[in-house]
């Protein structure tokens, strides 16, 4: 896999964890502009996970969460996003 295939993955995890979680992206980035480079850093951040596939099949089997799985890197910091929701 290639770097931005690699980053892409992980762009789409980011993503989905927060749907699950009730994160409004736009909601944010409008309200918080400096928002845009915190996504970033998670999407880097998720691309040092190493349970990749266990996300993916958490992702599958949650249409909502109030809570992201303790492995997520970006636990803490999504969650206070939809906190904010």
């Amino acid at each position: 896999m290639n770097l931005f295939q690699k980053f892409g993955q992980h762009a789409d995890l980011v993503s989905g964890m927060s749907d699950k979680l009730g994160v409004d992206w736009a909601e944010a980035f409008e309200a918080h502009p400096d928002l845009a480079a915190r996504y970033r850093s998670a999407v880097l951040n998720c691309t040092h996970c190493q349970k990749t596939g266990e996300c993916q099949g958490w992702q599958q089997g949650h249409a909502h969460a109030d809570h992201a799985p303790d492995y997520c890197l970006n636990k803490g910091f999504l969650e206070d996003l939809a906190a904010e929701s």
